[in-house]
């Protein structure tokens, strides 16, 4: 026996506990539980291929014994409860059709009231309509509950793993793109240093080949300068090899020897209303150089791109141990251009930069309308900062979280007020029927035993009590009793008892209703 199985007979057990503890308390034969022991059996074994048809084994179980034994001393009508609620729940868990559900639950509850009026056809049908209505109520609690919280539950996980793999494959979409971004980043960089690196080591060739040229040195140091001369060639062109591994054909470089004040310059001849504001020394070291002139190319190239006609103004301000640089722009002043001739990861790529010489980069609208670009990058360079988390992961993660707090709501909201609906209708229809049963004292007094049925009918109100209060009197064989209040409901402690045989009045008396005995003043 596997594990499954082993669970099929635990929960069975379980089931099966309390429905042989309240049988036995009530002294119930053996025919009377076996079959109930036998319908739980045979609805935990289908639960998992027909979890419908497991609720609708216990429910109409359940169903016949309140049918049955409503009134009496035998059945189990509440163990069963405990029953439909675990296969409510996990009806609802595997992922059972709505339409299918509802049917299987207004045929029973229909069910239940038509055999509840053919079973017991001395209770009155406002009674057994009253009774129908609180049944109404216990099985939203009972049923529709655990099924709304397992079906929640079923599809907090699909969503959940649905939300998890979608966020997953966006993020590995956004890891793809932007590391394509900072492999152009990278090639640029891999310029910068060819041209920097490159541009040093050919000045060291040519002081070497001068020395290797001066007559003034020996021959040791001649030769000395020939091999410093053709190592800084062979360094050169080894360097040239690797920065031609790592540059990426697509990435564009710029010049050198342009600084930010060129390029600047650059800008504002081509049209661009912009302006440098620079606070502090003005040597930086080549690589913060670069990444400071990369933040102030990209952040013009953007807001020529994004805010046309808008005036742009560029601060460095370089400190103690900070070189910060910010960009700001007012916004378009004209209409943007509809299609953009842009990659969309050129921030990616700023970002990059940025990260890499040790320095953080942010970038958004700002409060009074345009857009700002805000980099802050150590002077003498530094260590990488850790990546961040891609937004879009982040917000599709959350999005999930969201979606599944508000179908547990939805779940837990929609039967407290259709119970809430349920309960209004059936507290008006109590009230209808209760306002309809009033006998007043005048009329009761007037009411003489031997009178005839027809003449008493003419007195009496247009409906009877149905909810009669329970009490040990047994009428004689061929008596009918109805119960009638004195006033409005839950105004008096007593009713009424008029019973009839033979088409007379036979018996009427004061019935006590309620846990204090009837008054004088009641009683008159």
């Amino acid at each position: 026996m596997n594990w499954r199985r082993w669970g099929d007979a635990g929960l069975w057990a379980a089931l099966s506990l309390p429905v042989l503890a309240e049988s036995g308390a009530r002294d119930d034969p053996w025919w009377i539980q076996l079959p109930c022991v036998l319908v739980l059996g045979a609805a935990v074994l289908v639960r998992r291929v027909r979890p419908l048809l497991a609720l609708a084994l216990v429910a109409w179980a359940e169903s016949a014994i309140l049918a049955f034994s409503m009134g009496t001393r035998h059945g189990v009508p509440i163990a069963l409860v405990i029953a439909i609620i675990v296969m409510s729940y996990l009806a609802g868990r595997r992922e059972t059709q709505l339409r299918h559900f509802v049917m299987l639950c207004s045929w029973t509850l229909l069910g239940l009231l038509a055999l509840e009026l053919v079973v017991r056809p001395e209770v009155p049908e406002t009674e057994a309509v009253l009774t129908w209505l609180v049944m109404l109520l216990l099985a939203l609690l009972l049923v529709v509950l655990p099924w709304l919280i397992g079906r929640y539950r079923a599809q907090q996980v699909l969503l959940a793993s649905a939300g998890w793999e979608r966020a997953e494959r966006i993020e590995r979409e956004q890891r793809m793109a932007v590391a394509q971004e900072r492999l152009r980043e990278r090639s640029r960089i891999a310029q910068d240093m060819h041209d920097s690196v490159g541009h040093e080591l050919s000045l060291i060739a040519l002081r070497a080949a001068a020395l290797e040229l001066d007559p003034a040195l020996g021959v040791e140091q001649r030769q000395a300068a020939t091999s410093l001369r053709e190592a800084a060639a062979m360094a050169t062109e080894r360097l040239g090899d690797i920065i031609g591994v790592l540059r990426d054909a697509e990435a564009t470089t710029v010049p050198q020897d342009e600084s930010v004040a060129a390029l600047v310059e650059r800008a504002a001849a081509s049209g661009l209303a912009v302006e440098l504001v620079e606070e502090g020394p003005a040597e930086l070291s080549p690589m913060v150089d670069r990444a400071v002139h990369r933040v102030v190319q990209e952040s013009l190239t953007n807001a020529s791109k994004h805010a046309p006609g808008g005036a742009v103004s560029v601060r460095i301000a370089v400190e103690v141990s900070d070189v910060t640089v910010t960009v700001l722009d007012t916004g378009p002043q004209r209409p943007v251009p509809e299609a953009i001739p842009s990659s969309g990861r050129g921030l990616d790529g700023l970002r990059e930069r940025v990260r890499l010489v040790g320095g953080s980069l942010y970038a958004g609208p700002r409060a009074t309308g345009g857009f700002e670009v805000r980099a802050r990058i150590p002077q003498t360079g530094g260590r990488p900062e850790p990546e961040p988390e891609l937004d879009g992961a982040a917000v599709e993660r959350a999005q999930v979280r969201r979606t599944a707090r508000r179908g547990l709501v939805t779940a837990v909201v929609a039967p407290l007020i259709l119970g809430a609906v349920i309960g209004i209708v059936a507290l008006g229809y109590y009230l209808v029927t209760g306002y309809s049963s009033i006998l007043r004292p005048a009329e009761y007094d007037g009411l003489a035993i031997g009178q005839a049925e027809s003449d008493v009918r003419r007195a009496l109100p247009a409906m009877e009590m149905i909810d009669p209060p329970s009490e040990s009197f047994v009428p004689p064989s061929g008596w009918s009793c109805r119960y009638y209040r004195p006033a409005e409901p839950f105004s008096t402690n007593y009713v009424y008892r008029l019973c009839f045989s033979g088409g007379v009045l036979v018996g009427k008396a004061i019935v006590q209703s309620g846990s204090v005995q009837p008054t004088p003043e009641s009683a008159r």
